[in-house]
């Protein structure tokens, strides 16, 4: 069954939905989407993928960050911080459900950095954990912002207004630091065509975890702009957290 759900922050309300399999106990997927994304997903994927997984009897959640899609607060008083106390928020709500047996993360971009720093305060609390495309690369990536945005209040990127706060914020962190503190199952999605997160930049992250299972989509963008993409993306995702992960 979907159902709306809400979370009380102390900054405001974030919105989503909870997919709730007929049954009383099951796993649940944590879903974190990514950099002015909301909890559709890229290409309505979140809500295809959430709804395979019932049929399977896993349960999963997607929230709006605050500031975007439906939760309070506008986006430009968004940072990764807030978003980083949003997804434990959310993942001690889940950790708290009497009904949840086990817990999986999925994080795409943005959403994938924030997976993985949940991940090291939680590494024994999340048995698996699928990343697409994760922007690890976020300090270096924004960093030529801080020399473009002292004379107004908010950067333009693309419509949306960043805050200064945002970029300081995520320009201090070293985002590949520690992640072999996660132990536990992990796979990794990379679009050899991807031009946010370089698919290189895979090599360098991919030392970084332990054991991941790794696959590239050939040719696929960062949001994986095909049929074809978003398809292989969506099945090898259902795939691991429906069985071991690694056949």
């Amino acid at each position: 069954m979907q159902k709306y759900y809400e979370i009380e922050t102390e900054l405001g309300t974030m919105r989503g939905f909870f997919h709730k399999p007929d049954v009383s106990q099951f796993p649940v997927c944590i879903i974190f989407h990514g950099f002015t994304g909301q909890c559709t997903g890229t290409k309505f994927s979140y809500v295809q993928l959430s709804r395979m997984l019932e049929k399977q009897n896993i349960g999963s959640l997607r929230m709006d960050f605050l500031g975007s899609g439906q939760s309070d607060l506008p986006f430009r008083d968004m940072t990764f911080e807030n978003e980083l106390d949003s997804a434990i928020k959310i993942f001690q709500e889940v950790k708290n459900m009497d009904c949840v047996t086990e817990i999986y993360l999925l994080g795409h971009s943005m959403g994938g950095a924030i997976a993985s720093e949940v991940a090291k305060r939680y590494p024994q609390d999340i048995s698996k954990m699928c990343l697409w495309a994760p922007a690890l690369n976020l300090p270096e990536a924004i960093e030529y912002l801080k020399g473009h945005v002292d004379e107004t209040p908010y950067y333009d990127h693309s419509g949306f207004e960043i805050s200064h706060a945002f970029v300081e914020d995520i320009t201090s962190r070293d985002l590949y630091h520690d992640l072999d503190i996660y132990q536990n199952d992990l796979m990794i999605l990379h679009g050899t065509k991807d031009a946010t997160v370089p698919y290189d930049i895979s090599k360098k992250y991919l030392k970084g975890f332990s054991h991941p299972v790794f696959y590239p989509i050939e040719g696929a963008t960062h949001n994986y702009d095909s049929l074809e993409h978003i398809n292989q993306v969506i099945q090898l995702t259902y795939h691991f957290l429906t069985n071991n992960g690694d056949e």
